[in-house]
């Protein structure tokens, strides 16, 4: 570790994640743990987006509290995961990344509009008109961010731009 002061939420995760350990000296075994960590904190996101839908279409309106309580757990979650890696200096959310990521990104989509219409749902007490009309619009949003990208990536505007 370098003698200049860290950003605290460094030093946070080295403390955490014991990074001085003998067990990531050896290249093969950090390159497992870190692959391991990656694959722990999707199947998290999953897990939490799927038990979360489930519950709200099961349980209905007394459930949406917890509901978001977990969410808003996984999403400080994983916000602290991408900000940890960009005071690092890895960037994680360059455009043409995430423009490669988009096809992977739909089945997460579609979980997150089954969450939001039934979260829509249990709020307005089943009212059929109110949630499919929320659900038919951000239906047709993501359709139109899709095609969206889909244009400009036809157009050539997307990626890296040339300097010089």
């Amino acid at each position: 570790m370098s003698t200049i002061r860290q950003d605290p939420l460094v030093r946070a995760g080295h403390f955490v994640g014991d990074f001085g350990s003998h067990f990531y000296g050896e290249e093969r075994q950090r390159d497992v743990w870190n692959e391991a960590q990656a694959f722990g904190l999707q199947l998290a996101v999953w897990a939490t987006l799927t038990a979360a839908t489930i519950t709200v279409w099961s349980v209905g309106g007394a459930a949406v509290p917890y509901v978001l309580g977990a969410l808003a757990l996984i999403g400080v979650v994983c916000l602290l995961t991408v900000v940890y890696a960009q005071r690092l200096g890895v960037d994680v959310a360059q455009p043409q990344r995430l423009l490669r990521l988009r096809l992977r990104l739909v089945p997460y989509g579609v979980l997150v509009l089954a969450l939001v219409a039934g979260v829509l749902r249990a709020q307005n007490d089943g009212s059929v008109s109110f949630t499919g009309g929320v659900t038919s619009g951000a239906l047709v949003a993501v359709v139109m961010v899709a095609l969206m990208a889909r244009r400009s990536r036809a157009s050539g505007s997307c990626g890296p731009t040339p300097v010089g």
